[in-house]
């Protein structure tokens, strides 16, 4: 009787393997057929799942980029998705943004797209205003927090413990966000440990780890076939029309415009937002004044630890990637009493940073006092700035980053 209770329960556990292998294939090819076409979209779903960013890393033709807000603001003029719309050079990016998003929420979700990374092309986008803050804000974590990338960071098998361990400091720190998971809390708590009793806890958590991440990921697979099953054509052939892009002539076309839409102020802002925030309430400060105050901002950010922590996770999982940032607004923080010693602080610390992974970094540092190339205090891109920025996607995709910017790109090679 126990030889035939046995049996049934193998068998049982075969088909359930069965069952989930054919049902990960199947949503695999549906989600593969469908990504081109969900591409240009900014999905609310890829801040919570993964499905869909790895389908994206398995396209030849589509360049993952990860960022913020500064892959939104004014996007629908000049951005990278309008661009590159029709993939007129043969790629598209397919990106992964959303305001308040900082380079822990791009650790947990790159670590979670797992084995589709390796030896594929990332771009890792940001601003400068991300390193000027001494902490994250809780609230933007937590809104951003999503359970199955932090499970696809702590328990993932292709990471070093050093990493997780890290990684479980940093999460920590967002006590709120670990309160109601009991699993993913104690393994953090285990993994920020130090002694051999943790890391044993930690292995003894893994088992439990390992299936709420598969629990985790059947619900992200589930919901993204039923958003793909909404759409009216979800397979449909993306136009694609094979065409020479004059960047020279698109950068002068979006400076004319941008002088026109930012005409109001001595800094390049766009018109409304110096209405808005800045009219009538902007006092310039005596130079070099703000000098103490933005250094130590910089030199006490978290965000480099984080950042630091995300090329950890991207190195490990064989990614190849691409630090993009754009210029400190250099005409406005210079009336603002900091000067161009203490805003080259930030351009050390991002190149010594990117240096230590052999990462190529651009950061437009010769656009700082290019009054039209940011439109606010953020170093948001502006319609002549996004120009620039299309160029760089274009020219990594194509490994031509170096004949592009030699110094800048070659500076972490």
């Amino acid at each position: 009787m126990k030889r035939t209770h046995l049996a049934s329960a193998g068998v049982a556990l075969l088909l359930l393997i069965a069952s989930l292998a054919g049902g990960f294939a199947y949503a695999r090819t549906v989600e593969d057929r469908a990504v081109h076409a969900l591409a240009p979209q900014l999905l609310v779903l890829n801040s919570q799942g993964s499905a869909l960013q790895q389908a994206a890393f398995r396209q030849s033709d589509l360049l993952p980029v990860y960022g913020s807000s500064e892959l939104i603001t004014l996007a629908e003029h000049y951005g990278a998705v309008p661009t590159f719309r029709t993939y007129p050079t043969g790629f598209a990016p397919y990106q992964v943004a959303e305001a308040g998003v900082t380079s822990l929420v791009m650790a947990q979700a790159i670590a979670t797209v797992g084995p589709e990374v390796r030896g594929h092309k990332v771009v890792i986008s940001f601003t400068p205003s991300m390193f000027t803050a001494k902490m994250i804000k809780t609230n933007e974590y937590g809104w951003l927090f999503s359970p199955l990338h932090a499970y696809g960071l702590l328990f993932n098998p292709q990471l070093s413990l050093e990493t997780k361990h890290r990684a479980a400091h940093r999460m920590l720190n967002y006590p709120a966000t670990l309160f109601k998971d009991p699993v993913l809390r104690f393994a953090a708590k285990h993994l920020a440990g130090d002694s051999l009793l943790d890391q044993a806890l930690y292995v003894l958590a893994c088992p439990l780890g390992l299936a709420q991440t598969l629990v985790l990921t059947v619900q992200d697979h589930a919901e993204t076939l039923s958003m793909i099953g909404a759409l009216s054509n979800p397979g449909a052939t993306v136009p694609r029309t094979p065409a020479r892009i004059d960047w020279h002539a698109l950068k002068a076309r979006a400076a004319r415009e941008q002088m026109q839409t930012a005409n109001n102020n001595p800094y390049g802002f766009d018109n409304v937002v110096w209405r808005t925030y800045f009219q009538g309430r902007h006092v310039p400060l005596p130079a070099a004044s703000g000098d103490m105050a933005y250094q130590y901002n910089l030199d006490t950010s978290v965000e480099w630890i984080d950042l630091d922590l995300l090329l950890r996770v991207l190195t490990e999982l064989g990614a190849r990637p691409l630090l993009l940032s754009r210029p400190v607004n250099g005409a406005y923080w210079e009336a603002m009493g900091v000067s161009q010693d203490a805003r080259d602080t930030y351009y050390k610390h991002l190149r010594s940073l990117a240096q230590q992974y052999g990462v190529p970094v651009i950061d437009f540092k010769a656009h700082e006092m290019d009054r039209f190339f940011s439109i606010d205090t953020l170093s948001h891109t502006s319609r002549k700035g996004w120009v620039y920025v299309n160029e760089t996607l274009d020219a990594f995709y194509h490994d031509r980053l170096p004949a592009l910017a030699p110094a800048v790109a070659a500076v972490a090679r």
